[in-house]
């Protein structure tokens, strides 16, 4: 039987269910064709941080000696900046033949405009909006407040490009579905579960802030999974991809089931080499040919919560073991 790992996701036709997600290594020219070649299915571009510009500023200048100095260098390093990320993704699109997908972080909604302009001017296939929240730590902010913020942004963004567009969330969002419905009712076509923010630890000696381990494993499936799993049936007119511990064929295969229409990778790779994208699509390959699974669409959210039995073990937060 001729299996078929065709897929599409936010509107963006793939090849097979797997997406180099943003990192280091998806802004070198050479690494993409090499993930190309390996058989991925779509490349995300490192994304653009106007957070990294404001900090490089602030960490260059004297406040003290020229108040007008943090000013000057911010719009000099976010120029050069945006540039090379330009030249690039135009590089990126030049030499690569899959989709090229831009991921772009602003602070300011201005910015946010800008960065999608640059993105659509360069060819990218689609947008990513890379929504690095942890939180809000002011405890006078509003309820809701993250949210608004991130539909905001989002139909900004919508108005300046038709290209498709994935919104990146982290996992602290306390109304996923209202906020996904909010996001489709305004033209957004995919969310990807999960963000990952930067990683904190503590030096125990030198009593100072460290950054943690970047990568993740399998261990850190379960909760794009079950948010995966729900938010399928709850927002079916928004495609999910599924990011953050997934590293081997078995991980790509029950993120399809929960209702995942891709996934994306990028720890396996940088751990087992690029050599690791084909097992895993031989992995899925195989897994269909023995369950009879003639494409990808033909198991997609089988398991997720439109399902009353799934629904109750995705929605469950505990396990309770009673004795007599």
């Amino acid at each position: 039987m001729a299996t078929d790992l065709k897929t599409s996701f936010a509107g963006i036709e793939l090849k097979n269910p797997i997406i180099a997600s943003a990192s280091p290594m998806t802004m070198s020219v050479e690494q993409c064709v090499q993930l190309e070649k390996a058989g991925v299915a779509a490349i995300v571009v490192k994304s653009i941080f106007e957070e990294s510009v404001h900090y490089n500023a602030n960490r260059l200048s004297d406040m003290q000696a020229h108040g007008e100095e943090n000013y000057y260098l911010d719009g000099y390093i976010g120029e050069h900046m945006l540039t090379e990320w330009r030249e690039q993704l135009r590089a990126i699109k030049s030499n690569c033949t899959i989709p090229v997908i831009a991921s772009i972080a602003g602070v300011n909604l201005k910015t946010w405009e800008r960065y999608a302009k640059a993105a659509v001017e360069e060819g990218a296939d689609g947008l990513e909006l890379n929504f690095m929240n942890v939180g809000i730590a002011d405890r006078n902010t509003l309820f809701g407040t993250i949210e608004r913020q991130f539909v905001e942004v989002a139909a900004t963004v919508r108005k300046v490009t038709k290209l498709p567009i994935a919104v990146k969330i982290a996992s602290n969002i306390t109304t996923y579905a209202k906020l996904l419905d909010r996001m489709a009712a305004i033209g957004i076509e995919g969310a990807v579960l999960f963000n990952r923010p930067y990683p904190v630890d503590i030096d125990v000696e030198a009593q100072e802030y460290t950054s943690g381990n970047p990568l993740t494993s399998s261990n850190n499936l379960a909760t794009p999974l079950r948010w995966t799993g729900i938010l399928s049936a709850e927002v079916p007119n928004i495609d999910i991809a599924l990011s953050g511990g997934v590293q081997q064929w078995q991980d790509v295969v029950k993120a399809i089931l929960a209702g995942a229409s891709a996934v994306e990778v990028c720890s396996t790779i940088l751990q087992n080499g690029v050599e690791q994208v084909g097992k895993m699509l031989d992995g899925v390959r195989d897994w269909q040919e023995r369950h009879f699974e003639e494409s990808v669409e033909g198991y997609r959210g089988r398991m997720n919560a439109s399902n009353e039995e799934y629904a109750k073990q995705l929605k469950r937060a505990q396990h309770f073991h009673f004795s007599i």
